[in-house]
């Protein structure tokens, strides 16, 4: 088994944990953060502004702002050997704004 198989299937555990309930949304998307190494850094807003934000999904921020990320996210978790979609690049850094 190479080590990006190895990663898929850690990453795919977590999957399993989280859709069996035995991990909350947040902790899911923080550990995938940290596994592929994103950081808040990687945020498209500031701090201040994540502080402003009313909504408790931070759906106050343009989802465009988000999206916009992709580029910097994707190719961390492709780097990993992990499939990946748009929405997990938002929910990874939104997740990473919570924490």
């Amino acid at each position: 088994m190479t080590v990006k198989e190895g990663n898929a299937q850690e990453a795919k555990e977590q999957r399993r944990r989280y859709m069996g309930h035995e991990i909350t949304h947040h902790e899911y998307y923080i550990w995938l953060a940290e596994f592929i190494g994103a950081t808040k850094a990687q945020l498209p807003v500031s701090q201040e502004r994540i502080d402003e934000s009313t909504d408790p999904h931070l759906n106050d921020i343009p989802l465009h702002l988000w999206d916009y990320r992709d580029y910097i996210i994707r190719p961390m978790a492709y780097q990993k050997g992990l499939s990946w979609s748009l929405s997990d690049t938002v929910c990874v850094l939104k997740a990473l704004a919570r924490s």
